[in-house]
């Protein structure tokens, strides 16, 4: 039954002026599985916000296990850009191999995957960055060395960067 026809049929029901002391029984269960039916519709709608909310969840990270999947391939593309001879820089080849690592960086963005800023000098962040290292090296928890970018999707970390990390060894 539609929860409006429901509540309009509730607040239809008549108090009974006879005295009876059958008719308070009656209204007595009466208001009782009213108050039972206004319950279960409540209960019905909030299932379906819950419901709802959670196929919002399923959608919105339905990419994640493809992304981690991807992101080995994303860091041998940096890897490979990133060690190319001075002489070839220009090269068509390594324009062209530049310009699908961005591409395919363009394409995760429209879907909500970013990557996670880490740079030498910034503060380290446990909830982003992953510690793989430490050195006794300058200011006490400042990334030295960024090892693997890490990346994002919508919020949720999906991979923190790999940072190398100064602490002070005492």
């Amino acid at each position: 039954m539609p929860k409006k026809k429901a509540e309009e049929e509730v607040e239809q029901v008549e108090t009974c002026q006879c005295g009876d002391c059958s008719c308070d029984t009656l209204e007595s269960s009466l208001a009782e599985a009213n108050d039972d039916l206004r319950r279960a519709l409540a209960e019905l709608d909030n299932q379906r916000k819950r419901h709802h909310a959670e196929r919002e969840q399923m959608a919105k990270f339905a990419l994640a296990g493809f992304v981690e999947d991807l992101l080995p391939v994303i860091d041998n593309f940096y890897r490979a850009t990133s060690h190319v001879p001075e002489e070839q820089k220009d090269s068509p080849w390594v324009t062209g191999i530049q310009y699908i690592q961005k591409n395919l960086l363009d394409v995760l963005e429209t879907r909500g995957v970013t990557e996670i800023p880490a740079k030498p000098g910034d503060q380290f962040d446990p909830h982003l960055h992953e510690a793989i290292g430490t050195r006794d090296e300058g200011e006490d928890d400042r990334i030295l060395e960024v090892v693997n970018r890490g990346y994002k999707l919508q919020e949720r970390v999906i991979r923190p960067s790999q940072v190398i990390v100064s602490k002070s060894i005492n």
